[in-house]
């Protein structure tokens, strides 16, 4: 008994931003959904990872996360509700299907990625892999159809031969998805090289169901262009990527927005949902591109070490502190709780944290565990003993670091164990007033 696979009306007529590895977080897919595309995929997560991330509701952010260890594996935001299409990685009919029981209540499509050329996809089996493997990609598709509850739908790229393509296009249809993504260039090509748009034209002749074209974004520079890709092809809808990236603003009827607003933006939706320092630098930096060198906020952005940093350099620090502040109020109750037990608690506490970039940039200086482990050898103290948990709220982690009778911890949970410990010990030092003998420049 097959799900939703043959409802083809979730895809028919969408413009969507397409699935970009390190892009297609949450705050590129809402940004878009502001600007007005009408769905959004996840980047490429492959299934294994889905599998083994939990499933947590964050109350601080109002997200669904999946968590693996301290990593956010994927972060959904309510206004994604109807509008979100996660795509996953697999070479697995079993595997796919778990990811879709798992995910199911939160998603509202799942695809299957069958034209990355990269090679972490490509030597997984997964990605353009199962252009060359029509029947594990068959397999995979009829799996996920007869379970599903939301549409199912396949991402492809053309092949080296015309017939092939349309082969390969008729086959997947007849798994019963409810759309097909087409990219117009053959594994081996690049960006640089031209988008066959008639061969795209030729998929969506060739079949009944929606053909969503992909391919284009080295010619389209404003709204229009899209309409214009979207007749060329006769396609019923368009993927947009890499303009998308750097114009997120793509899909505004209204024109585009300038760069600062662009990255302003950005800024702002990573700051909303806590997206991590290195994702969102990212972004930032692919909307500045030649930028990022040549105009001195570019410059900045490069150089800083947190969202903090880059959001001074666009002079929207008040903005961090905004969200920083709304996601204290969210965390009230929780809040007083804590203080409540603060009141009773043998522990010092601090509201200290610092941005993981730091541990990588001190080089010969000592990080604050190493110092405090150096500083308790010195002076006969016994050796520090640290005390970690991951909340359930969030998924972050917290930390005691204990140096003979006295307990230090940040009220500022961090996103692994690691941090958690050397935050804390960065605590210790603040407590016992040594903090001017550890170099660099560590609190944020």
């Amino acid at each position: 008994m097959h799900g939703q696979g043959f409802d083809s009306s979730y895809y028919a007529g969408k413009i969507c931003l397409a699935p970009m590895v390190r892009a297609g977080r949450t705050p590129l897919r809402l940004l878009s959904l502001d600007y007005g595309a009408d769905l959004v995929y996840t980047e490429e997560i492959v299934d294994k990872r889905l599998i083994t991330a939990k499933r947590i509701e964050n109350k601080l952010l109002n997200t669904i996360d999946y968590v693996n260890d301290a990593e956010i594996v994927l972060r959904i935001a309510p206004e994604e509700k109807g509008k979100l299409v996660l795509q996953i990685g697999t070479d697995s009919p079993e595997r796919s299907c778990e990811v879709l029981n798992k995910l199911s209540q939160d998603i509202s499509s799942i695809d299957i990625n069958m034209g990355c050329p990269k090679p972490f996809s490509i030597l997984g089996g997964m990605g353009a892999a199962l252009l060359s493997k029509p029947e594990l990609a068959k397999e995979i598709l009829e799996s996920l159809v007869s379970v599903s509850k939301v549409p199912v739908s396949a991402k492809i790229r053309v092949l080296n031969n015309r017939e092939d393509t349309l082969e390969f296009a008729k086959m997947v249809q007849r798994t019963g998805v409810s759309a097909i993504g087409v990219h117009g260039r053959r594994r081996d090509e690049r960006p640089n090289d031209k988008n066959r748009v008639d061969e795209i034209k030729e998929v969506v002749d060739y079949l009944d169901i929606p053909v969503l074209a992909n391919g284009q974004s080295g010619v389209i520079k404003e709204y229009k262009d899209i309409e214009d890709f979207k007749e060329k092809t006769g396609a019923s809808g368009v993927l947009l990527g890499r303009i998308a990236l750097s114009n997120p603003s793509i899909f505004r009827k209204e024109g585009l927005l300038d760069m600062k607003s662009e990255i302003v933006n950005v800024l702002e939706k990573s700051c909303m949902y806590d997206e991590p320092f290195t994702q969102c630098k990212y972004v930032l930096s692919r909307i500045l591109g030649s930028q990022l060198e040549f105009d001195p906020r570019g410059k900045a952005t490069s150089e800083a070490g947190s969202i903090l940093g880059m959001c001074k350099a666009w002079g929207i620090e008040d903005r961090y502190y905004y969200w920083k502040k709304i996601h204290q109020e969210r965390d009230s109750t929780n809040r007083k709780r804590k203080l409540e037990e603060e009141k009773d608690s043998d522990v010092t506490f601090h509201d200290i944290t610092f941005p993981m970039k730091r541990l990588r940039m001190c080089k010969s200086a000592l990080t604050p565990k190493c110092f405090i482990r150096n500083y308790c050898f010195k002076n006969g103290l016994p050796q520090p003993i640290f005390t970690t948990w991951k909340r359930e709220s969030d998924g972050r982690w917290e930390a005691i670091i204990k140096i003979s009778d006295q307990k230090h911890q940040s009220r500022i949970a961090q996103m692994n164990k690691r941090m958690a410990e050397q935050v804390s010990a960065l605590c210790a030092i603040v407590s016992l007033g040594i903090r001017d003998e550890l170099e660099g420049e560590w609190e944020e």
